[in-house]
């Protein structure tokens, strides 16, 4: 378990989860710029689902979609109102080789550390049929970012770099309910 992963599934996850309260319904605008015209997506997993909340807003998007979540810290799985989340993180996703149309992360590559990123990416790649989609904080040069007292739990970087099949990027507003960070979308 990588150092940053042990961060995470202790108390200081616990009070992230408690402090990260997000209204699902400020993220739909900002999820159907993202998703909505995807062709073909039924199903999606969202990695490093906290307790749901977008899971929430993309139901909000399409209430069609087959939504799933992994979460390496079981207080925000028993905190959450939403189902199919499951125990996991981007190292060890508990689902078979090319299960989701769509598989994204949203504030969780970001505090990978860059000796393990690429074990993430090949797990991510691994489980996805056609789309990753990445929000993140992002930056052209790798940064380390001081969080909560932390100067190795935060990393700005080109995610455009990680995976193949770039197919657009852009950002999101706090108008569409994100802080001000970057996305992704990767075709397969």
């Amino acid at each position: 378990m990588s150092r940053q992963l042990k961060i995470w599934k202790s108390h200081f996850g616990e009070e992230w989860t408690d402090r990260n309260k997000v209204d699902p319904l400020a993220r739909v605008r900002g999820f159907k710029k993202l998703v909505d015209n995807l062709d073909g997506i039924k199903s999606i997993l969202e990695v490093g689902c906290g307790a749901g909340h977008n899971l929430v807003s993309l139901k909000k998007v399409n209430p069609s979609y087959i939504l799933y979540g992994i979460e390496p810290l079981s207080y925000a799985i028993k905190n959450s109102e939403v189902s199919n989340l499951y125990t996991g993180d981007c190292f060890s996703i508990p689902f078979l080789r090319a299960t989701f149309d769509l598989v994204f992360t949203c504030g969780v590559l970001m505090h990978v550390s860059p000796e393990d990123i690429p074990r993430a990416v090949v797990e991510i790649n691994r489980v996805t049929i056609k789309y990753i989609l990445i929000i993140e904080y992002g930056s052209e040069v790798e940064t380390t970012i001081d969080y909560h007292g932390h100067k190795d739990l935060l990393w700005k970087r080109d995610y455009s770099k990680l995976f193949s099949n770039l197919e657009a990027s852009g950002s999101l507003t706090e108008e569409e309910g994100f802080d001000r960070c970057d996305w992704w979308l990767f075709k397969k």
